[in-house]
């Protein structure tokens, strides 16, 4: 693997057949105790060998499956086995694959399993520590700058996967926040060597280049426009403004055959005068104001027959709370019941009225 040009058809096909005798020796299988332990070293190294290979090849799928099957023996049987010189490379090398693919949740969760030491102080570790590190900060320029120190051909593979999505996260937000840029800032701003490249990535995402003024366009994410459903929009809000007027009422309605019940009460000595008083002026603000909102609603939507019908109740309970007249007092409740039940039947049939007025009107919606 080392070889300045390495076969790599010839290292595939040994890898292959590797991997066949390891398979009928149960080294892919392996258990501690019971595989002999050279056995289980020899499949690590082929396994490590398939990783590199795999690399080299591009072959990113197959990189995923070699470290799948490392784990087993970097983890589970590292009590077992001697340590490997190729152990925390790999891992490295998986943690930018990780990176570069913005697998960040598995990032975090293969950092748990790596000794605290080791991510400060190995070096393939801490690279791609620092390189997520830079990322989140939103600092791409360290993350640019840090190609310098990234060693080995391996990593120059993801590290270029890693630079080219960055690039991209990069172009998503300028297409927001610029509508152009000039050739040379854009270049600096992508991280790119010349024209040429820019040109290149442009084309894959859709700007234009004008040579003459030296500038880039960045196409808009949808030239089509959007027609809002005025129509459908308008007669869905009337439609719920008409059920909520109808809740409105019905809740009006109960609330005055509450009332009428507990005259009623009163009336056949079912209730005492300071019991009914007590419960009946929880109610009396919360009736006249759901009856002020019933009316903004009418308001609101233009119910000017209704409005007409409503503003005289509105007049009269306003005035009886100026006045101080909307309580219902124990020592005269005897005096003045048949005067509060007269108002209690004039209001529930006037609720009554405008309830089977809300109903006929919200199915002509």
């Amino acid at each position: 693997m080392n070889a300045a040009a390495p076969n790599f058809q010839k290292i595939g096909q040994l890898l292959n057949q590797a991997k066949i005798q390891l398979i009928e020796a149960g080294a892919f299988t392996p258990t501690a105790g019971k595989t002999d332990t050279n056995v289980l070293i020899a499949a690590r190294d082929i396994l490590e060998i398939g990783a590199y290979y795999s690399v080299r090849v591009k072959d990113i799928a197959s990189f995923e499956r070699y470290i799948a099957q490392l784990n087993t023996y970097y983890h589970d049987l590292l009590a077992v086995l001697p340590p490997s010189q190729q152990m925390y490379p790999l891992i490295g090398l998986n943690l930018l694959r990780l990176l570069s693919q913005n697998k960040l949740s598995e990032f975090h969760t293969t950092l748990e399993g790596i000794d605290l030491n080791q991510l400060q102080t190995n070096p393939f570790i801490k690279q791609a520590v620092d390189l997520e590190q830079f990322l989140m900060e939103g600092s791409y320029n360290k993350v640019w700058s840090a190609k310098s120190i990234v060693k080995g051909e391996e990593f120059m593979l993801f590290y270029d996967i890693l630079m080219n999505t960055t690039r991209h996260e990069i172009a998503n937000c300028s297409e927001r926040a610029y509508e152009y840029l000039p050739l040379n800032d854009a270049c600096t701003l992508l991280f790119l060597k010349n024209t040429e490249e820019l040109l290149s990535f442009a084309n894959e995402r859709g700007w234009k280049l004008n040579p003459a003024e030296q500038k880039v366009y960045f196409a808009a994410e949808d030239d089509s426009i959007i027609e809002i459903p005025q129509e459908q929009t308008i007669t869905r809000t009337l439609g719920y403004a008409k059920e909520l007027e109808l809740i409105m009422a019905a809740l009006l309605l109960f609330m005055m055959v509450f009332f009428v019940i507990m005259f009623s009460d009163l009336e056949c000595d079912y209730i005492n005068p300071i019991d009914l008083c007590n419960k009946l002026n929880q109610f009396v603000l919360p009736e006249m104001g759901a009856h002020a909102f019933l009316f903004f609603m009418f308001l609101v939507n233009g119910s000017w027959i209704a409005v007409l019908l409503n503003l005289p109740l509105v007049v009269y309970n306003v005035r009886k709370v100026m006045n101080g007249h909307h309580m219902y007092d124990a020592t005269e409740i005897f005096r003045t019941l048949p005067q509060h039940k007269k108002e209690s039947f004039f209001k529930l049939g006037f609720y009554l009225i405008v309830s089977q007025r809300n109903i006929g009107k919200l199915y002509t919606i």
